[in-house]
């Protein structure tokens, strides 16, 4: 497998808190997509995670110079993406939020475009019935390769619990595809 040669997450970092607005744009090419696919993976509407993936980088610019560690870089700005969209439902729903977890997918009842196509096929029965959070617990940990702790900073969890989530997930799953495609 042939792999890109991406720019150094640190070197970026240090280069935009000096004013380089060429190391700048050059994190935004390499981090856009995965906002967006974090962002469309909670259910968020298309139009709705582009316009919270711009904030999330008008709020990266302004606060570059908080980051301190790039190895938390990804969870950090994962995390102000999904804060934003919780932000964005509150001023248009003026739905109360507080309480144990913020369930996303009591807000989005509304698939996206993307759902819709991804729902009509035989993959998407397996994970049909998944809560939001597993599903971007799943996306992040298996398809991001992210660590239970970062996973655990984006969510608002801690470390344990997204462990536990993620391990009951898995054995949710396993039991769906036994009863879907025999025993495995």
């Amino acid at each position: 497998m042939l792999k890109r040669n991406k720019p150094d997450c640190a070197d970026l970092i240090a280069k935009a808190k000096l004013g380089n607005s060429d190391a700048f744009a050059d994190i935004i090419k390499q981090y856009y997509g995965l906002v967006m696919h974090y962002l469309l993976g909670m259910g968020v509407k298309h139009s709705d995670a582009e316009d919270v993936a711009q904030e999330a980088f008008i709020t990266l610019f302004r606060k570059i110079d908080q980051v301190t560690n790039p190895a938390t870089f990804t969870a950090w700005l994962l995390r102000i993406s999904r804060n934003l969209f919780i932000d964005k439902i509150r001023k248009e729903k003026k739905i109360d939020v507080s309480g144990n977890q913020f369930e996303l997918e009591l807000l989005t009842s509304n698939l996206t475009p993307e759902s819709e196509v991804v729902s009509n096929s035989e993959v998407s029965d397996i994970f049909a019935g998944l809560k939001s959070r597993e599903r971007v617990i799943l996306e992040l940990r298996v398809f991001q390769n992210m660590s239970f702790a970062e996973i655990g900073e984006v969510q608002g969890m801690t470390e344990g619990n997204v462990r536990l989530v993620f391990h009951r997930l898995i054995s949710k799953l396993r039991d769906r595809l036994a009863k879907e495609f025999g025993r495995l």
